[in-house]
């Protein structure tokens, strides 16, 4: 493991163009499968559970300062956002932070704290939406949420301290799905310009019932955090009646992707959801667009199950501080 990393770390360090990843090692993280028996067995994606069960998980919080965060509702629909500014600065780029948690979990305080971190450590103002979830309030309202949400911030980013100028969409798992759903439905209503970089975590990317294109699905379908049956369960409660090629549900469904922003997107081994995730990543570069790309060997969805110290951790940190480099000094 000691020589393993920084061998990945060299030969991956300067970010290149997507091409084909194996990510096949067939090795699994020895510290996440330990956290697959401890810690992460308590959480949403292990066995199948109520949406209220599911909602009801504990997860410990890393407290930071209130006074880095405001909570604000914006647009007729008073959309909640949380706006994190440690660094109580004006005119820095803004990330609009699209949170996991398969469409039926809201914005937890763990969350909160990781976007207290990124904006920290990248410089800038991370502003977390707080969108709609299902079963209550199913698709399209998480997206019309996150639209709208961004459709305010590029307007209004500056009442904040922000530079609309300089807008960065990242999402997590459900929300890598959002944000590029909010990038593809900027780009046909022309006003995409805001958006400097998309950053796709483990997204989904296309609609889970959809899942038999996918051979990372069928080989990772139970047993690592995020599985075959809980993304079947969260999409019934999104959008049971939906068109399975709606590319609002499953981004990857539209047919032209021409002109969308820089993407980078990272993928893990382990993940039911990473042939999706790289399949997107290269129709993007098919298109023009540039993106960037890592698959992480050995690891789960989400890099869940790594100590916040690990290698791998602070390479994705530098990915996304290098992509965000490259976009914002051209």
């Amino acid at each position: 493991m000691k020589t393993l990393i920084p061998l990945l770390l060299a030969l991956s360090i300067s970010l290149t163009i997507v091409q084909a990843q194996t990510c096949n090692t067939g090795w699994l993280d020895p510290r996440v499968a330990r956290a697959l028996k401890t810690v992460l067995r308590d959480l949403p994606g292990f066995p199948t559970a109520s949406v209220e069960k599911i909602r009801d998980v504990r997860i410990p919080v890393t407290p930071f300062p209130q006074t880095d965060m405001q909570i604000l509702k914006v647009t007729t629909d008073s959309i909640p956002i949380q706006v994190f500014n440690p660094l109580h600065k004006t005119g820095l780029p803004i990330i609009i932070y699209y949170h996991p948690g398969g469409f039926v979990t809201p914005l937890l305080p763990f969350m909160q704290y990781e976007c207290w971190r990124q904006a920290k450590a990248f410089n800038a103002i991370v502003v977390a939406v707080d969108y709609r979830i299902a079963p209550e309030y199913p698709f399209p309202a998480a997206v019309d949420d996150s639209y709208n949400a961004y459709k305010w911030i590029s307007e209004h980013g500056q009442t904040f301290g922000g530079d609309t100028a300089k807008i960065i969409v990242e999402g997590l798992s459900a929300g890598g799905n959002l944000a590029a759903v909010v990038c593809q439905k900027a780009l046909i209503d022309g006003i995409s310009g805001h958006i400097k970089l998309q950053v796709l975590n483990c997204p989904s990317t296309d609609n889970a019932r959809n899942n038999a294109r996918y051979n990372s699905f069928q080989q990772y379908a139970s047993g690592y955090f995020q599985t075959k049956a809980f993304s079947e369960y969260t999409i019934q409660a999104y959008a049971p009646k939906e068109d399975l090629n709606n590319p609002e549900i499953g981004p990857i469904n539209r047919q032209d992707l021409r002109g969308l922003p820089p993407a980078l997107v990272l993928t893990a081994e382990f993940d039911p959801l990473r042939d999706e995730g790289q399949k997107y990543a290269q129709r993007l570069q098919r298109a023009g667009v540039q993106v960037w790309t890592h698959c992480f060997p050995g690891q789960i969805h989400c890099l869940l199950g790594l100590p916040n110290s690990s290698e791998e951790l602070k390479f994705a940190d530098e990915l996304l501080l290098r992509a965000i480099r490259s976009v914002l000094n051209r």
